[in-house]
C-alpha cells in the first residue's frame, strides 16, 4: 500500500514528528512523507521515503509566509511547491492521501494542496483522503468564517478526519463547534505519544551514559523557535539550586535556536561542571525518562512525551494562541504535570520551584489515550481493507 502524508511545519517541529509516528506505525506500507518547512535532523523509518519540497515557513507571528533562504523568491517558490506536489501525487498513485493539519490549519498552503485534491477526485479509484489534526485548533477572529471555509474544503475532499486527542479530557467541538456539519466520519485517535524505546529509568541512564543515580533536571525548548526565557532562566536557577540540591542539568535548545543563544548559554555556565547543553537529540524521550524532573516549554509533542514516561514535569505555555495552555490546564488539573507562568522564571523562585519538583512523585497517565499512532494506522489500513498492524 502506498500512502501519501503532507505535513508542513511552519515554527515548532511538533507536527513533523507527531507525522513521522503515524508513518512509523503504518509499517509495512510505504509512505510518501512530503514536507515543506525547514530543515530537521530526521530517522526516518525504513518504511518512509521523504520529499522535501523547497522550503517555507511562518513568521514568529504567523502573519505572513516566508522562504527559508531568504534570498529565494517567494513566488517562484510557490509554484516549485505547487508542481512537484503534483507530480509526486501522479508518481506514487497513494491508495491513501494523509493531509497533516489542513483544512483546519494551514490554509495558505490550499494553493497548493487543492490541485492535487482535485486531481485525485477526478482519479478513476480516488485514494481514501483523510485529515490528521491535534486536538485543540488555533483561534480565529473570524471563527464564524473560519469554520465555514473549512467545511468547503473538508467536505468535497475528504474521507474522514483523524483527531490526536482523548475525547475524556479534550474534545474537538470545544474549538470548531461545527461538528454536526463534517459530512465524513470523525474518529478520535488518542493522543500521538511516541514513548521512549527503554522501558526504565535506570537501563535509559545507561544506554545514555548518564550517571544512575544522580539527580538529572532535563531542559528544553522543543525546536528552539520559541522559549529563550525558559532556557535562560533554567541555567540561572541551576546554578543556584545545585549549592543546596546537587544535580546535574542536561539541555536540549532545540534545532531552531540561534548560535547567538547557545553562545551565551554556554559561556555563562563556563565553569559548572553539572550542566551539559546540546542543540537536539534523536533520543529526546528516552532523555524524559531518564531525568528526574523534565523543564521544558509545552508543545503537543513535549507534553506527550512527559505522560509516556510518568516523568515529573514542569511546562512553560506558548501563549501566543490558546493551544497549549488550553491542553496544560486540562492536564494540571488532572494533576498530571505543573505549569510555569512568566513570574515563575525569575531564578530563585524557579530553583524554589524545581527543588519541591524534583521530589514529588510523578502521576501516572495510565488511564490516557496514549497511541495515537497506532490508532491512527488501524483505522487507515482498515479502510483500506489491509491488516491492521499488530
Amino acid at each position: 500500500m502506498n500512502v501519501l502524508h503532507y505535513t508542513q511545519h511552519v515554527l515548532g517541529i511538533g507536527h513533523l514528528f507527531r507525522s513521522l509516528a503515524i508513518d512509523r506505525a503504518l509499517a509495512p506500507a510505504t509512505v510518501h512523507l512530503t514536507t515543506g518547512g525547514p530543515a530537521v535532523p530526521l530517522s526516518l523509518p525504513a518504511n518512509v521515503r521523504h520529499h522535501p519540497m523547497p522550503a517555507l515557513k511562518m513568521d514568529s507571528q504567523f502573519q505572513t509566509v516566508q522562504t527559508v533562504d531568504l534570498e529565494a523568491d517567494l513566488e517562484s517558490t510557490w509554484q516549485a511547491r505547487e508542481k512537484l506536489l503534483l507530480e509526486i501525487f501522479h508518481e506514487v498513485r497513494p491508495e491513501v492521501i494523509l493531509v497533516e493539519m489542513f483544512p483546519f490549519g494551514r490554509k495558505r498552503f490550499a494553493r497548493e494542496l487543492l490541485p492535487m485534491l482535485i486531481a485525485n477526485k477526478a482519479r478513476q479509484q480516488p485514494a481514501v483522503t483523510l485529515c490528521s489534526v491535534r486536538d485543540i485548533l488555533v483561534e480565529k477572529e473570524d471563527q464564524a468564517g473560519f469554520e465555514k471555509k473549512v467545511l468547503k474544503w473538508l467536505n468535497p475532499y475528504f474521507d474522514g478526519v483523524l483527531v490526536h486527542s482523548d475525547p475524556d479530557l479534550i474534545r474537538l467541538d470545544q474549538t470548531f463547534s461545527r461538528m454536526q456539519d463534517i459530512a465524513c466520519p470523525v474518529w478520535y485517535t488518542g493522543y500521538v505519544a511516541e514513548g521512549p524505546t527503554l522501558s526504565d529509568k535506570r537501563s535509559a541512564r545507561e544506554a545514555l551514559g548518564l550517571d544512575v543515580d544522580a539527580r538529572i533536571i532535563l531542559v528544553s525548548a522543543g525546536s528552539g523557535t520559541v522559549g529563550e526565557e525558559l532556557l535562560e532562566a533554567s541555567l540561572e536557577a541551576s546554578i543556584l539550586l545545585q549549592k543546596k540540591l546537587p544535580h546535574q542539568l542536561i539541555m536540549f535548545t532545540g534545532p531552531h535556536a540561534g548560535a547567538d543563544l547557545r553562545s551565551r548559554l554556554e559561556a555563562r555556565c563556563h565553569g559548572q561542571r553539572h550542566v551539559f547543553i546540546d542543540d537536539f537529540t534523536p533520543r529526546f524521550a528516552d532523555h524524559v525518562l531518564a531525568c528526574d524532573l523534565s523543564v521544558s516549554m509545552a508543545g503537543y509533542n513535549t507534553t506527550m512525551n512527559l505522560l509516556t514516561c510518568s516523568t515529573t514535569g514542569l511546562m512553560y505555555p506558548f501563549d501566543q494562541n490558546r493551544e497549549q495552555r488550553m491542553r496544560l490546564t486540562a492536564l494540571a488539573e488532572a494533576g498530571y504535570l505543573s505549569i510555569l507562568e512568566a513570574e515563575d522564571l525569575a531564578p530563585a523562585k524557579l530553583a524554589d520551584i524545581m527543588k519541591n519538583a524534583i521530589s514529588t512523585p510523578p502521576h501516572s497517565a495510565a488511564s490516557l489515550r496514549l497511541q495515537g499512532d497506532q490508532e491512527s494506522a488501524a483505522i487507515i489500513l482498515r479502510l483500506t481493507d489491509k491488516e491492521s498492524p499488530a
